[in-house]
C-alpha cells in the first residue's frame, strides 16, 4: 500500500486531532481546522509588508548568498509565548503573525523552528495534512515579512527536559532500528519533495540537539554518521538545492557521536550551540566574563577544523537567572566574536520568554529557568537583549562580504586524530594487508565481547580545557589560533601549539597525537616552522632533544610552580616571576624535569630547574615548557578577568619567531579579528573586559582609511599611522571596515 502523504485527504488530519486529543495535548480543533481542510490563516495574509517574494539562498563555502550578494542571516529560534511547544495544535494565526511582526521590527532575517514530529506523523508513514498547511502558512509570513524559515525536523528533545515523543516508537532506538530509520528517511524525502525549490527555507536543520535525547547515552559514532547520512539522502531525493545542518549542541567539546568530524560528509555546514553557563568544568566564571565570552568563537574554530562553516545556531541565557543587562552584554560579546570567527550566521535561543500560564504546567513547571531565555518579554516588550541584536542585525545588514574571509590563522592547535576520527576506524594504525594475528586494542573496549566502549570523558575534558584556554591565550597574544586535526594540512600555520595532554601518553588516546606526528614535526620546524609545547608528567616526545633542544628526565611533583626568566624573553625581563597553583596531584598536573641539551633556558622553576627552553631546529624554532600552564589557568575560576601574564610568554614567541598579525590592539582583553578581501576588510573588535578600554588597533600593512559601522551609518576614524584609536564599553563589540 502507498504512503499516504498530506495532501490526499482532509481525514488524515481530522483522524489526527483526535489521537492527539486522546493524548491529552489539547488540540483546539476549531482553531486548527476552519472548513474541511483548510488551515485557518493557511492563504497569504492581506496586508502583505512586503510584496516581494524572499529570494533564494546558496552557501558558496563561506557565507549565504542571495540575489548575488553575501550576507549573515540573524534571529532567533521561534518558540510562542501562549501556546509554546503546543503551537501546532493550539493554531493561533493572529498571534503567530504578530510575533513575525514583531520579528521582523526586531531585524530578523532568519527564523528557527521545531517541526513536531507526531504532529507530522501521528502514525507511522501517515502524515498529517493540517502540519504540512500549518507550515505553508509559515511560508506565507516568511515572504511577507521578508524573514527566511530555517525548520528543525524530527523534534523531539526541546525545552527544558522535556522530549516530545512519537507515540508509536514502542521502545525502538531512532538512531539505528532499522524500520525507524527507514520512516525517518521517508519523512525527510517527503520535506523535500514538497519544499524543494521554497525560497522562503534558507536551509534544512536535521534535527535538534542530537543524539535524541532519550537515547543519549546509548548512541555510537556509527548510528550517528549513518543516522545523518540517511536523513541527508532522503531530503537530497528530491531537495537539491537547500544547504543542510544537524543542529548539535555541544558534541565537539563532549566528543558526542554527532561531533563536527563524524557529520561533515553529509552536511554543508555546522552549528554550535554556546551555552557556556552548561560547561562549567570548562568555563568555571561567572555568565558575563572573559572566558565565557570567548565561547562561540571557541566553538566555531574547534568545528571549522573539519573543514565546513559554521553558524551559531543557539546562543544566551536566562533572565530568570542573571540580570538582562548582563545576558546582553554576554551575547553582545559572543555575537561580535563569532562574526569574527567567521560564524556564517546567529540564531539565539529564544525569540520570546514564556507567557505566566506556562508556569503552570511542564516542561517550565519543573524548570523555571526555562522562563526567561527570550529577546522579548512574554507580550513582545523588548528586553535589554532585543535592543543590541537590533543593533547587531543593522550593522551586519551593512556588510560588503564580497571577497572577504576570515584571516587565516597564525596558530594551529592540533587535534589528535584519535579524537577526530569514529570510533573503531583502524585507517591510520599503520597497518598494511592481511595478517595471520590481528590487533585488537584492550583500549577500545567494545572490541572485545562482552566489554562497552571505554569513558573517555576525564581525557576529552582534559584536551578540550586546555586547547580553550590555549586559543583564548593566542587571542590574548593577539595571535589568531584555529584547530587543524593530525593528519590535516597544519604545516600551512606559521605556527603550531600542542598544550598538554597533546604531548602526553595516556589511554584513553584521544588526548594526545601519535608517535609518528613528531617525525612531522621536525620536518616542519626545520622548514621554518614555530612550534610550542607544554608537558606534564605523564608526557612522552620520540627523539625529543632533537626537536626541543631538552629531553625529559622525571616527574617534577609540586603543587605551587614559579616560572622566573633569567634571560630577556619578549617583553619579560631576567627576575619577572609567573605564577601557579596545581589544580591536583597527578600525573597531569605535575611538570616535568628536564635534561637540556642544545635548547637554551629562558626561565627556571623554584627549585631552579629548567622551565622554558628555546631551540632552534633548521630554519625553524621551537619553545617548550616543562609545566602544563594551559591545564593551570583551565583550573582557575575568572582566571582573565583578572591580571594574568601567561599570554606574554605566547607574544614572546610570537616576536622571537618573526611573526606579525594583521591586526593587533595594545590591550590583551580585547579581541580584534580579521575578514580579509582585496585591499579591504574589516575589524571585528570585542572588549572582553567589565572596564571601558581606550585602545589603539595597529595593522602589520600600511591602512588607507578605516571606517566604524554603525547601526545608524557610518563614522570615519582618525587614522593614526597604520592604525586607529578606539573607545569600547564593557563586552562591547564593534565592526571597522578598512582599505589599503
Amino acid at each position: 500500500m502507498r504512503r499516504r502523504t498530506y495532501e490526499q485527504s482532509a481525514d488524515a488530519g481530522i483522524t489526527c486531532l483526535a489521537l492527539l486529543l486522546g493524548l491529552g495535548l489539547g488540540v483546539n480543533v476549531s482553531a486548527a481546522l476552519d472548513g474541511g481542510d483548510k488551515i485557518q490563516g493557511a492563504k497569504s495574509p492581506p496586508g502583505e509588508a512586503n510584496s516581494a517574494l524572499l529570494s533564494q539562498v546558496h552557501l558558496d563555502g563561506t557565507y549565504f548568498v542571495r540575489n548575488g550578494k553575501r550576507f549573515v542571516p540573524v534571529g532567533a529560534h521561534w518558540v510562542p509565548a501562549k501556546a509554546a511547544m503546543q503551537w501546532p495544535v493550539q493554531w493561533d494565526p493572529k498571534d503567530i503573525e504578530a510575533d513575525f511582526a514583531k520579528m521582523h521590527e526586531l531585524g530578523y532575517s532568519i527564523v528557527r523552528f521545531d517541526m513536531v514530529w507526531p504532529w507530522f506523523e501521528p502514525r507511522p508513514g501517515d502524515y498529517n495534512p493540517v502540519a504540512f498547511q500549518q507550515l505553508d502558512y509559515l511560508v506565507s509570513l516568511a515572504h511577507k515579512y521578508q524573514i527566511y524559515l530555517h525548520p528543525s525536523l524530527f523534534i523531539g528533545g526541546e525545552v527544558g527536559e522535556a522530549y516530545w515523543d512519537v507515540p508509536w516508537r514502542h521502545g525502538r532506538h531512532p538512531h539505528a532500528d532499522p524500520e525507524m530509520l527507514r520512516l525517518e528517511t521517508n519523512l525527510a524525502a517527503e520535506f523535500g519533495r514538497h519544499y524543494a525549490n521554497e525560497s522562503a527555507i534558507i536551509a534544512w536543520d536535521l534535527t535538534d540537539e542530537p543524539p535524541f535525547w532519550i537515547v543519549g547515552g546509548q548512541t555510537t559514532d556509527a548510528m550517528a554518521i549513518n543516522w545523518t547520512r540517511l536523513i541527508a539522502s532522503g531530503i537530497r531525493q528530491y531537495d537539491k538545492l537547500h544547504p543542510i545542518v544537524v543542529g548539535t549542541s555541544g558534541e565537539e567539546i563532549s566528543h558526542g557521536p554527532f561531533r563536527a568530524d563524524d557529520i561533515a560528509g553529509f552536511v554543508d555546514f555546522f552549528s554550535v550551540h554556546a551555552f557556556t553557563l552548561y560547561s562549567p568544568e570548562l568555563f568555571p566564571d561567572a555568565l558575563l566574563s572573559a572566558r565565557g565570552t570567548y565561547g562561540a568563537a571557541f566553538e566555531i574554530a574547534l568545528s571549522q577544523g573539519a573543514s565546513r562553516p559554521v553558524m551559531i545556531h543557539e546562543m544566551g541565557a536566562s533572565t530568570a537567572q542573571f540580570s538582562p543587562e548582563r545576558v546582553a552584554a554576554y551575547d553582545r560579546a559572543q555575537m561580535y566574536s563569532g562574526l569574527g570567527a567567521g560564524s556564517i550566521g546567529v540564531d539565539l535561543w529564544c525569540y520570546t520568554d514564556a507567557a505566566p500560564e506556562q508556569f503552570h504546567k511542564v516542561p517550565y513547571l519543573r524548570t523555571p529557568q526555562e522562563t526567561g531565555w527570550g529577546m522579548t518579554t512574554w507580550d513582545r516588550q523588548d528586553k535589554p537583549l532585543a535592543k543590541e541584536f537590533k543593533k547587531f542585525s543593522q550593522i551586519v545588514g551593512q556588510l560588503d562580504l564580497a571577497g572577504i574571509s576570515p584571516a587565516l590563522a597564525n596558530i594551529g592547535i592540533v587535534i589528535p586524530d584519535e579524537w577526530a576520527k569514529p570510533h573503531g576506524d583502524f585507517s591510520h594504525f599503520g597497518l598494511a594487508g592481511p595478517e595471520v594475528t590481528p590487533y585488537v586494542s584492550t583500549a577500545d573496549g567494545d572490541a572485545i565481547p562482552g566489554r562497552p566502549q571505554a569513558d573517555a570523558s576525564a581525557a576529552n575534558r582534559l584536551l578540550i580545557s586546555s586547547a580553550l584556554n590555549a586559543f583564548i591565550l593566542a587571542r590574548r597574544a593577539g595571535l589568531k589560533a584555529d584547530f587543524p586535526r593530525e593528519y590535516a594540512d597544519w604545516a600551512k600555520r606559521p605556527m603550531l601549539f600542542m598544550p598538554s595532554p597533546i604531548t602526553s601518553t595516556a589511554d584513553p588516546f584521544l588526548a594526545h597525537v601519535h608517535s609518528d606526528f613528531y617525525e612531522k614535526a621536525r620536518k616542519y620546524v626545520e622548514g621554518g616552522g614555530l612550534l610550542y609545547a607544554s608537558v606534564a608528567s605523564d608526557g612522552a616526545i620520540p627523539n625529543m632533544a632533537s626537536l626541543f633542544g631538552a629531553r625529559l628526565a622525571d616527574r617534577a611533583l609540586n603543587s605551587e610552580v614559579t616560572l622566573k626568566f633569567v634571560v630577556p624573553f619578549g617583553d619579560f625581563r631576567p627576575g619577572d616571576t609567573l605564577h601557579y597553583s596545581l589544580p591536583d596531584a597527578t600525573i597531569v598536573s605535575w611538570g616535568s624535569l628536564l635534561d637540556v641539551t642544545t635548547g637554551r633556558i629562558v626561565a627556571v622553576d623554584q627549585d631552579g630547574h629548567p622551565a622554558l627552553v628555546t631551540n632552534t631546529v633548521g630554519s625553524g624554532k621551537t619553545l617548550l615548557s616543562a609545566y602544563p600552564l594551559e591545564h593551570y589557568l583551565a583550573n582557575v575560576p575568572a582566571v582573565f578577568d583578572k591580571p594574568e601574564g601567561t599570554h606574554r610568554i605566547y607574544a614572546a614567541f610570537r616576536d622571537w619567531a618573526g611573526v606579525k598579525p594583521e591586526l593587533r590592539a595594545d590591550l590583551p582583553s580585547v579581541e580584534v579579528s580579521a575578514l580579509k578581501g582585496d585591499h579591504r576588510g574589516y575589524a571585528v573588535v570585542v572588549n572582553h573586559s567589565a572596564q571601558t578600554q581606550e585602545i589603539t588597533i595597529s595593522a602589520s600593512s600600511t591602512l588607507r582609511s578605516a571606517t566604524r559601522i554603525l547601526p545608524e551609518g557610518r563614522q570615519p576614524l582618525k587614522m593614526e599611522g597604520s592604525g586607529w584609536r578606539m573607545e569600547l564599553s564593557p563586552f562591547e563589540g564593534a565592526v571597522v571596515e578598512w582599505n589599503q
